[in-house]
C-alpha cells in the first residue's frame, strides 16, 4: 500500500531528492552535518593563493563535500571544474581535462586515428584518452610550463574565481606525478590568477597524499573530514521520513546510526531500502516496525558496495571455521574504538557474542588470539591490521560498518554501551 497516498513514482522522486546511496551529494541543503567544513573551505578560498585538501577514510563523503563546496565557492557554475583519477590518471592527464573542460560540446568532439574523445557535462571532465592529440584547442601537456599554458588558457574562457576539484588523487601510485601536484600548488599563483584546487583522497594527513614539499603548507587548508554524528545520521532518515509523514522508532534510528558507524553510505542506503520495504507493506503503515527493518538490512547487504561483500566473504570464507571468524570480526566492531587490544576484545566483546552458541564452539583465548592474527594475513584479505603489543583495527575503517550489518542481520547486535 502506498504509504499516505505516495504513489510508486512519488516515492521515488522524494527519497531521488534526499537519500543519495550511489552518487555524491551535490547541494548544500542536502550535505548535511557538513556545514561546518563548508564554512571553513569557503573562508579558505577567500585568502590570496590558499587551496584545499579534503582527506579522511573511504566512504566518510569526501567527494560529496568537495562537489557542493566548489559548486558553492565558484563564481559561477561553469567556473567549477571536477576532475575524477583512477590508477592510470597522470598529471597531465588532470590539467588535460581542465583545459577540456572549459571548451564547447562541439569542440571537446574529435576523431582522430578511430578514437572518439568523450563529451564533457559542464563542470565535468571525463578521463576519455586514447592519443596524445588532444580536442580542438587543446593539445595534451607533455611538460609542467605546459601546463601552466593550458591552465592560462583556462584562465582566459572564463571570469571569476575557478575552482578545481581533483578527486581521488590517492590512487595515482607514482610519487613523481605526486610532486608534481604539489609543485603546481607552488608555482600557479605566480602565473595565473583566481585558479584554486581542492585535493581529495584517502589518507590519514596530507603528506599520505602527496608527499611533503617545502613551502607548499601555508598555501593549503588541510580539512581532515571526520565521520558523521548520530544526531546527523538520525537526521539524513528523519527528514525524509517527515515528508512521507512516516515516524521512525528511536530504537531503529539508534540501530541504524550504530550499524552504519558514523558512514553517510550506510545511512543513505539503508534509509533508501527502509522506506521502500514500508511501501512494498500490504497493510497502511504509519511508522516503521522490525518487520521493515530486517527486510531493509537484508536489502542493504545485497546493495552494499561489491568490494565489500568480496573482502568479508574472503575474510571469512577460507575454511570450515567461518564462524570463528566471523564472530571475531564480529567481536573488533563491537566498540566505539577504532582500535582495540586483544584481551579487551576477548573478554568484552567475543566471550558475549559467542555465548549464545555452542560451548562447545567458544574459542579459548589462544585459539582466537591465532583467527585474529591470521584474519591479518593476505589469505584473508588482511581484513584487519596489527599495531603492535595485541592492538587490532580494520584495515578500512568503513569496513567495520558492513561487519556490523553482517552482525545484526544474524541476529547480533553490537556496540552495547549504545543502549536503546
Amino acid at each position: 500500500m502506498p504509504i499516505f497516498g505516495f504513489n510508486e513514482s512519488q516515492l521515488v522522486e522524494v527519497l531521488g531528492n534526499h537519500l543519495s546511496p550511489s552518487q555524491e551529494i551535490k547541494s548544500p541543503e542536502r550535505l548535511i552535518g557538513r556545514d561546518a567544513y563548508i564554512v571553513k573551505i569557503r573562508r579558505a578560498l577567500q585568502s590570496p593563493g590558499r587551496h584545499i585538501f579534503i582527506f579522511g577514510d573511504r566512504g566518510v563523503g569526501k567527494t560529496s563535500l568537495a562537489v557542493t563546496a566548489g559548486q558553492i565557492c565558484a563564481s559561477e557554475k561553469k567556473n567549477f571544474i571536477y576532475i575524477p583519477c583512477s590508477k592510470d590518471t597522470s598529471f597531465y592527464d588532470v590539467i588535460w581535462s581542465i583545459g577540456r573542460a572549459v571548451l564547447s560540446a562541439d569542440q571537446s568532439v574529435k576523431k582522430s586515428g578511430g578514437f572518439t574523445f568523450g563529451v564533457n557535462l559542464p563542470g565535468y571532465a571525463g578521463l576519455n584518452f586514447g592519443q596524445t592529440k588532444g580536442a580542438e584547442g587543446v593539445d595534451r601537456p607533455s611538460s609542467f610550463s605546459e601546463c601552466l599554458s593550458v591552465l592560462q588558457f583556462v584562465r582566459s574562457q572564463l571570469t571569476g574565481q575557478i575552482i578545481v576539484a581533483v578527486d581521488e588523487i590517492d590512487r595515482i601510485s607514482s610519487h613523481d606525478e605526486k610532486s608534481l601536484f604539489a609543485e603546481l600548488l607552488k608555482n600557479i599563483g605566480s602565473v595565473v590568477d583566481e585558479v584554486r584546487f581542492i585535493y581529495c583522497g584517502i589518507g590519514a594527513d596530507v603528506d599520505e597524499l602527496i608527499g611533503s614539499h617545502l613551502s607548499i603548507g601555508r598555501m593549503f587548508e588541510p580539512i581532515e573530514e571526520e565521520k558523521l554524528s548520530h544526531d546527523s545520521l538520525w537526521k539524513i532518515i528523519d527528514d525524509t521520513a517527515t515528508i512521507l509523514g512516516v515516524t521512525i522508532p528511536r530504537g531503529i534510528l539508534l540501530r541504524i546510526g550504530v550499524i552504519s558507524d558514523g558512514f553517510p553510505h550506510y545511512v543513505h542506503l539503508m534509509g533508501e531500502c527502509l522506506f521502500y520495504a514500508m511501501h512494498d507493506d500490504p497493510r497502511e503503515v504509519r511508522s516503521c516496525s522490525q518487520n521493515h527493518f530486517d527486510i531493509a538490512l537484508t536489502e542493504s547487504l545485497n546493495k552494499a558496495e561489491p568490494t565489500l561483500r568480496k573482502l568479508y566473504q574472503m575474510a571469512t570464507e577460507k575454511s570450515k571455521n567461518k564462524d570463528d571468524y566471523e564472530r571475531a570480526l564480529w567481536a573488533l566492531a563491537d566498540r566505539t574504538s577504532t582500535r582495540r587490544q586483544i584481551k579487551e576484545i576477548y573478554e568484552a566483546s567475543y566471550l558475549r557474542i559467542a555465548s549464545g552458541s555452542d560451548r562447545s564452539a567458544v574459542l579459548s583465548k589462544d585459539i582466537f588470539n591465532q583467527r585474529m592474527l591470521l584474519l591479518r594475513k593476505e589469505s584473508h584479505a588482511k581484513i584487519i591490521q596489527g599495531h603492535g603489543s595485541g592492538w587490532f583495527s580494520f584495515r578500512e575503517n568503513v569496513v567495520r560498518g558492513y561487519v556490523r550489518m553482517k552482525a545484526e542481520s544474524e541476529g547480533v547486535q553490537l556496540v552495547p554501551e549504545i543502549t536503546l
